[in-house]
């Protein structure tokens, strides 16, 4: 599969993710119920992630159109694709960290940042031409890693309420039978 035919399949499950994510909100959140900052959060990510992503995919695509040269292509997509995780990040950080006191969910933070600065410091090499020649295998990571990123947050907005109802009815059948 060709690198251009990669970038359209990502332009389209960018839009999906972001699609299916306002549609989940819009029935979850709609009421009166409340909404924790890690909900808010995650919503921030899945959008932030997945437009980008679109965005990001659709630039060496319309650049190509322009006939641009195919090194200068992927050299502007790597630079975007890190301003976009250093956006993302810096997100994280303010909004994730500060908001959690749980040990696992920082660790997690840490991870998913450290993974993103790899990802990030991959796309460097890749404008810099100093370990990857400005080639399509970079962009195209860093935009699956945005893509995985944003389903992990995209499947922990969908599941999580349903399992804390199914934690609810099971300590309510367990109180009833006692």
């Amino acid at each position: 599969m060709e690198s251009l035919d990669i970038l359209i399949l990502a332009v389209e499950a960018s839009i999906a993710f972001a699609g299916f994510s306002g549609i989940i909100v819009t029935f979850q959140f709609g009421g009166e119920k409340e909404i924790r900052r890690s909900d808010a959060v995650g919503l921030t990510m899945i959008l932030q992630f997945t437009l980008l992503a679109a965005l990001i995919s659709s630039m060496p695509l319309l650049l190509s159109t322009f006939d641009v040269k195919e090194t200068t292509v992927w050299a502007v997509s790597s630079a975007l694709i890190v301003i976009m995780i250093a956006g993302g990040m810096y997100t994280a950080h303010m909004n994730l960290v500060r908001g959690s006191t749980k040990k696992f969910f920082r660790r997690f933070v840490v991870t998913v940042q450290f993974l993103s600065f790899s990802v990030a410091f991959m796309n460097v090499m890749n404008v810099s031409d100093s370990f990857f020649h400005r080639e399509a295998g970079p962009v195209i990571a860093g935009i699956i890693y945005a893509l995985c990123l944003a389903g992990y947050f995209f499947s922990r907005l969908l599941l999580l309420p349903i399992w804390k109802s199914v934690r609810i009815q099971e300590a309510a059948k367990l109180a009833e039978a006692s």
